[in-house]
């Protein structure tokens, strides 16, 4: 294995091309760097048809090594903490709710106004 081979990985790029028919695809290309990635595409797909090269990074689902398991009050507490954002939001929507319902009386107090004048 050679120096650069390790001090320059290789990465996957990602780009939007326009093929010959028309149609917009994804393309992937492996190498080292965007300025490489870019080039390739343009030498494949032409200058004028590569749109936004960008880097793919892949997420790994991997788990901690650090997690930590709840004792039974943490999770008490976890769940008094959830019930309450849930009762906070429950009293939003009441309010927006009850609001709602005065602005639509308001409207047809108008509206009968208008009508009866």
């Amino acid at each position: 294995m050679k120096l650069y081979e390790i001090t320059c990985p290789i990465k996957t790029y990602i780009a939007r091309v326009k093929l010959k028919s028309g149609a917009m695809v994804t393309a992937t290309e492996r190498t080292e760097s965007l300025f490489f990635a870019t080039q390739l595409f343009k030498h494949k797909f032409g200058d004028s048809n590569v749109y936004g090269v960008t880097e793919f990074r892949e997420q790994v689902n991997e788990l901690e090594e650090g997690t930590q398991t709840l004792t039974p009050q943490q999770l008490q507490v976890k769940s008094l903490a959830d019930k309450a954002r849930v009762a906070t939001q429950q009293k939003k929507q009441l309010q927006a709710r009850q609001a709602m319902q005065k602005a639509q009386a308001k409207m047809l107090d108008a509206s009968k106004a208008a009508t009866s004048a």
